[in-house]
């Protein structure tokens, strides 16, 4: 989607959750109709609201007449590039790690000269979802999967397997395949974050390596991994730690957390597991943690 693509989304109260189930089943134009399928950009369900995203304006009527249970909270009109913030912005760079955000150019940005020894690039897309690479939550983490897959690395062996909790558009999951993990599995609850997630990887050629799932961090807190990140608020990742999801992991990456979130659930998980705290990194806002099984 390029920068200055203007946007109108609609908020959307539900008088219940069942009301929203549709937006589960079928295709856009079953969903929505031949009149308002063809400008639908995506989709997201929080409890019992829903936010539609046009690429244009659109009567929102006669969808609304055919489920009364929907009524519309607000509406809003901006611009791609104000939606997404940092839309446009230049090729990142992280040791042989190159991560060009693509926001509907015909091709990504490059980087000259390609610095030496650097792995092939990744594009991401992030459409309407949260993840390019450039909030420090996301930049922390990647320092930290640069750190575990470094030749000589902390591990003599760097994690295989890896699972990507609340993955967003799929950039960490990506950047650990790229990096050398054999296989990752990216999962987020929100059909914006999966669609995108789903489409980065195979722009980059890893769909073979790279599964996304769409659904609840909690319901994947038993799939197999070494690594887990988790870069998700303190609310899920307390669910996870009560559902063992960190249990019998060579390595652990979280962040998403203010400070005092931080401070408080580090201390939760040390009490509960044998684990060390290998690095850490902080911003003016968010902490984020590099964490390895002394078990």
């Amino acid at each position: 989607m390029k920068p200055e693509t203007p946007l109108t989304i609609f908020e959307l109260r539900a008088a219940n959750k069942a009301d929203l189930l549709f937006l589960d089943s079928g295709s856009k134009e079953e969903q929505f109709g031949p009149e308002l399928a063809p400008h639908l950009a995506g989709f997201h369900v929080e409890s019992d609201f829903a936010f539609l995203f046009f690429v244009s304006e659109v009567d929102l009527s006669p969808f609304l007449e055919r489920r009364p249970g929907l009524e519309i909270r607000q509406t809003h009109h901006l611009r791609y590039d104000q939606w997404q913030d940092g839309a446009a912005s230049p090729p990142i760079v992280l040791g042989p790690l190159q991560i060009l955000p693509v926001f509907g150019a015909e091709a990504p940005p490059s980087i000259a000269p390609r610095p030496l020894g650097a792995l092939e690039p990744l594009a991401i897309d992030p459409g309407l979802a949260f993840g390019f690479g450039g909030h420090p939550t996301t930049r922390a983490c990647l320092e930290f999967l640069l750190r575990l897959y470094k030749p000589g690395s902390l591990e003599s062996a760097s994690p295989k397997t890896v699972l990507d909790l609340g993955c967003g558009t799929g950039i960490l999951s990506l950047a650990a395949v790229r990096l050398g993990a054999a296989s990752a599995l990216g999962v987020d609850h929100s059909h914006l974050a999966a669609d995108s997630a789903i489409l980065n990887a195979r722009k980059n050629g890893l769909a073979d390596r790279v599964t996304i799932r769409r659904g609840l961090a909690q319901d994947f807190a038993a799939e197999p991994a070494e690594l887990v990140l988790a870069n998700i608020p303190l609310f899920v990742l307390s669910d996870l730690l009560e559902l063992k999801a960190f249990d019998e992991r060579r390595h652990l990456v979280i962040s998403g957390l203010l400070p005092d979130e931080g401070d408080a659930f580090l201390n939760r998980l040390t009490t509960r597991l044998k684990v060390k705290v290998l690095d850490r990194m902080r911003s003016d806002r968010w902490v984020s943690f590099l964490i390895e099984s002394v078990a």
